[in-house]
């Protein structure tokens, strides 16, 4: 279900920024789009699923904007189709999300997000929507915020339309210079992390041929994540560094390695105080763990979660380098971007959600980067209760779950 409107779509909304630029060049050659998938507690009608994602592309502008390439500097345009909406026969959300990541998003078209209502997802008292967005307009905190804009308006609360938003580069260069708190500390650190251990190999792209990938799901209920919150405060850990201290063991075990390597990309709305937008405001660090012989859970906790405390104080550096590379050609961006996410496991972590009565659960975001042998967990806290989505081209089956479940046997021991 797509309408096109007659519209002028000429005028540049904005340039791309430099962050924006290298996703799209990476993408390029290199399909980078994520889902999040949506649980709602009673059916929606298609008809009105699309009014709302139509009030959705007027109330976030980057939702009605497409690519542009053709001029000296690549720039956001107004598309003029609205967000393409199927209607699918399909029972379970997985299969959708990894179907998702079979059809790249027409970048030079656009728009550049599009949905899919699972019409057999939710039975007979409730439904299944998915929001795919190309990573150029949005990161997963930013479609987090188009979730929710899109169910207020489901239950008619309206949204005031907004700006353009900022580019990254732009908005970091306007906020005042950093304290001594906000700089990277990383040099100060008497122990520099694991080393003398095998590092994981140099990372490659993979043809991209449209091949389905895995998704595989888990979660902890409420209870358990909220006992997994305060087990965390006690040990001086965060959930996010007890989330790569049972990644790290769960692929000790499936590698072999000792030492593992996770990126974590960093919301830098929270890490800077940043107005919430539907707008790519994120970096990444590499957090390097250990798993030796004597190195308990919460050692490992407590190590990643220092880690990413000094990754955060990071955060403005390292997204101001990594816009500073400027590449010319997709090969070059993908040269950047591989050098930035090398790792084991990249786990995406959205945090909270909120919570909304006609919101059931919420999953994602599910994702690839055509990267070979990558793992991407997607974790997002929605009514309480921790969820992942693990995906991945790689064979071995059954990580999200293990996961879980070594988070399950540690709050066990308590």
């Amino acid at each position: 279900m797509t309408t096109t409107d007659t519209g002028a779509t000429s005028t540049a909304l904005r340039e791309l920024g430099a962050f924006e630029n290298v996703i799209d060049l990476y993408a390029s050659r290199n399909p980078v789009q994520f889902s999040l998938v949506l649980e709602l507690a009673a059916p929606v009608p298609a008809a009105r699923l699309a009014q709302a994602l139509a009030h959705l592309q007027r109330v976030h502008p980057l939702l009605a904007a497409r690519v542009d390439r053709t001029g000296g500097r690549p720039v956001f345009r107004p598309a003029s189709a609205s967000i393409p909406l199927r209607c699918v026969h399909e029972p379970d959300w997985r299969a959708a999300a990894a179907d998702e990541q079979t059809s790249p998003i027409d970048l030079a078209g656009g728009p550049l997000v599009r949905a899919v209502l699972l019409t057999d997802a939710g039975g007979d008292s409730g439904a299944v929507v998915l929001l795919t967005f190309s990573h150029q307009v949005s990161d997963g905190r930013g479609a987090l915020l188009a979730v929710r804009d899109l169910v207020a308006h489901l239950e008619d609360e309206h949204r005031a339309p907004r700006a353009v938003p900022l580019d990254q580069e732009t908005l970091l260069r306007q906020l005042p210079p950093p304290g001594r708190d906000d700089r990277d500390d990383r040099e100060d650190r008497d122990d520099p992390g694991p080393t003398g251990a095998a590092q994981p190999p140099a990372a490659s792209t993979r043809p991209f041929d449209g091949t389905p990938p895995r998704v595989e799901s888990a979660e902890l209920g409420a209870v358990r994540t909220a006992r997994l919150r305060a087990a965390a405060r006690e040990h001086d850990a965060t959930v996010q560094g007890v989330l790569c201290a049972a990644a790290a063991e769960s692929l000790a075990e499936l590698t072999g390695r000792t030492t593992v390597r996770l990126n974590v990309p960093i919301d830098l709305r929270s890490a800077l105080d940043l107005e919430d937008d539907v707008v790519n405001r994120f970096t990444a660090t590499t957090v390097t763990l250990g798993t030796g012989a004597g190195t308990t859970t919460w050692d490992l906790a407590r190590d990643a979660s220092g880690q990413l405390r000094a990754g955060r104080r990071a955060a403005r550096a390292t997204a101001l380098a990594l816009a500073s590379l400027d590449p010319a050609s997709a090969a070059e961006a993908e040269a950047a971007m591989l050098a930035a996410t090398s790792s084991d496991l990249e786990i995406t972590n959205l945090g909270a959600a909120g919570s909304a009565p006609s919101v059931v659960a919420i999953w994602g975001p599910t994702m690839t980067t055509q990267v070979q042998g990558e793992r991407i967990l997607g974790v997002v806290t929605h009514g309480g209760a921790l969820r992942m989505a693990l995906t991945t081209h790689d064979r071995p089956r059954g990580l999200a779950v293990d996961i879980a479940g070594r988070l399950d046997r540690l709050l066990d021991r308590l």
